[in-house]
């Protein structure tokens, strides 16, 4: 149940040099059927091209739910969220990228996902704004899918673009690893938290129902650039894991991963990077 004075959802939206997508995004939050006192964080990731920020303004200057425009520097979309997540106090905690439009029905989607089920995360179903444009980073199965408290979750599970997470499951895992996410070197901190978030006791799911047009403007051939950053991130999240209390789990499905990838691919040897480098980082001069 809700606490006493609290509301029930906080929407959260981080963008950098948003531009014609950012303003479609917002076109579509305006439209969504939510509470008046839904909470909407609305997060500057330091957009340089003069119009992101201001547009965010403008919007909760005008919007009907209760705003909030912050703001930060710090490199990474992780950095954002978590901006973000110190001023949230929603019940259900969402999330999307400000090249999605979400669905009118979106948060009541996840209020009903929430209420039927005991989960502490879970990701949505992310569609193609154009059909001529890369499956990659989206999700358009229509079959629910459940994993249980305590289980490994796959790569590719949860994605950023559509998650959310109850407060609760929040507070207990902490906040986004901000050497992750888009604008650093390593992509998977939604990933990441849900692997934290399942060794500590929480159910996920991906539900259909929460649905968001991604209009991220890449064609297959674009795409394949965009995988490789995905490998190397992926590898890095492996290494991370792997020194977790479920590290001898998390590193038999990476080696598993490895050998699901020809050797000799570039994907293959992304994965290894990605993985070598953060334990680099870590035993460097620099760790600390």
């Amino acid at each position: 149940m809700p606490r006493t004075g609290s509301p029930t959802y906080s929407f959260i939206l981080c963008t950098k040099n948003g531009g014609k997508r950012l303003l479609a995004c917002l076109d579509h939050i305006e439209r969504l059927r939510a509470p008046d006192d839904m909470e909407l964080l609305l997060v500057d990731n330091g957009s340089t091209d003069g119009e992101s920020f201001e547009a965010l303004n403008a919007f909760a200057a005008r919007v009907r739910f209760a705003s909030r425009v912050l703001r930060t520097f710090v490199p990474g979309n992780s950095a954002g969220r978590n901006v973000a997540l110190a001023h949230a106090t929603g019940e259900v905690q969402m999330f999307i990228d400000d090249d999605c439009y979400v669905d009118a029905g979106f948060v009541e989607a996840w209020g009903a996902v929430f209420a039927q089920h005991d989960i502490g995360y879970g990701s949505g179903m992310i569609v193609r704004f154009d059909p001529g444009h890369s499956m990659l980073g989206c999700n358009e199965h229509d079959r629910e899918i459940r994993i249980e408290r305590g289980r490994f979750v796959r790569r590719g599970f949860i994605q950023g673009s559509n998650m959310a997470f109850r407060r609760d499951c929040l507070q207990a895992v902490g906040r986004f690893d901000e050497r992750f996410g888009a604008g650093t070197p390593f992509a998977g901190e939604e990933w990441d938290l849900a692997l934290r978030a399942s060794r500590l006791g929480w159910a996920g799911g991906y539900f259909p129902q929460p649905r968001v047009a991604h209009d991220h403007g890449r064609a297959d051939a674009d795409a394949r650039e965009r995988l490789l950053f995905y490998d190397y991130g992926a590898g890095a999240v492996y290494a991370k894991n792997t020194f977790s209390r479920a590290g001898v789990t998390v590193f038999r499905q990476y080696v598993r991963d490895l050998k699901g990838l020809r050797p000799d691919a570039p994907r293959h040897a992304m994965l290894r990077r990605g993985y070598v480098d953060f334990v680099a980082r870590l035993t460097g001069p620099r760790a600390a």
